[in-house]
């Protein structure tokens, strides 16, 4: 037994002291290695926070932490500050298509009747209390749109009907009627449901649990991206060849935004701690998309924001 104690009490002083020197070199380094250090730090946090099994107490800590290091807070630019009550920050994304704009209570839809499909769902989500309301039994066309989609269009054919704006998050946010608006085939897109009920859905969580808990409010803009022509239809409605999102927090104290963008492939992708892997910047799910996100910001504070990816996933 003292054996035992005599070798704890070495390892808490050998991991003290690899602290006590990890710190100085910290403090001595430049930017550039100041980052780096912070990469391999967040790793290893990373290995605690997103196993899957960590309590959230102490992911919430974690999440503090992270943001207090330069490659998560990262570049804040000075903007106006939004009006709260939108579901896009800056304006809905502008695009060249004529897409129809269907804004319902909790979230906002550009549809184009072409594809049939939507190019983009916007939401706004922020503290809320946990309330569990019954998910809607059913999914019903939208009477707004010319193409008026079914859902016998996804009987059969091997993919969820994936929302884009989310049914958990709108539901907690603004109540039973805007969640039901949720279920609108206007907000649906064909997705693979290992990607569904995975990845993507822990990435949507991330942002209403986790996010909101961290920043307050929070923007997110979502979308597909379809190939010219789509190499595959349920139905009438292209399958998406990717999926992204944009999410963006306004700092008050600095008075200004900072936004990150994810581009995830559509495959069947279940679970993934490494989420830095699909940051991209703004700029690339434009070249993608063809929509502008941010539109009634000046241009330059645009630049600023949309041209390089964020360091490291929030």
């Amino acid at each position: 037994m003292r054996r035992l104690l005599k070798l704890l009490g070495w390892l808490t002083v050998g991991i003290c002291a690899g602290l006590v020197a990890l710190l100085v070199v910290y403090g001595l380094s430049d930017r550039a290695g100041k980052i780096a250090i912070e990469h391999h730090v967040l790793n290893v946090i990373d290995g605690v926070r997103e196993d899957g099994m960590t309590p959230d107490k102490v992911i919430g800590t974690l999440d503090k932490f992270a943001d207090q290091t330069e490659v998560v807070k990262g570049d804040i630019i000075p903007a106006p500050e939004p009006d709260k009550d939108t579901t896009a920050p800056y304006g809905e994304p502008a695009d060249q298509r004529g897409l129809k704009l269907f804004v319902n209570k909790g979230y906002s839809v550009g549809y184009d009747d072409s594809l049939p499909s939507p190019r983009w769902s916007s939401y706004r989500v922020f503290p809320y209390k946990d309330v569990h309301l019954e998910r809607p039994s059913s999914f019903k066309s939208d009477v707004r749109t010319t193409a008026r989609v079914t859902t016998t269009e996804f009987v059969r054919s091997g993919y969820d009907r994936g929302h884009l704006s989310p049914n958990y998050a709108i539901s907690v946010c603004y109540g039973e009627e805007a969640q039901k608006e949720t279920f609108l085939l206007s907000n649906i897109v064909p997705q693979l449901h290992a990607l569904n009920a995975g990845l993507w859905k822990d990435l949507e969580q991330r942002i209403v649990r986790r996010y909101v808990e961290r920043y307050g409010t929070v923007w997110v803009q979502v979308g597909p991206v379809f190939t010219e022509p789509s190499a595959q239809k349920v139905g009438r409605i292209p399958v998406p060849a990717a999926f992204w999102m944009v999410v963006s927090e306004y700092d008050q104290d600095q008075r200004g935004l900072r936004a990150i963008a994810y581009l995830i492939p559509h495959e069947e992708t279940w679970r993934d701690r490494e989420l830095t892997r699909y940051v991209v910047s703004i700029r690339k799910v434009e070249a993608l998309t063809g929509l502008d996100f941010f539109p009634k910001l000046a241009k330059t504070t645009q630049d600023r924001l949309e041209s390089t990816p964020a360091p490291r996933a929030w």
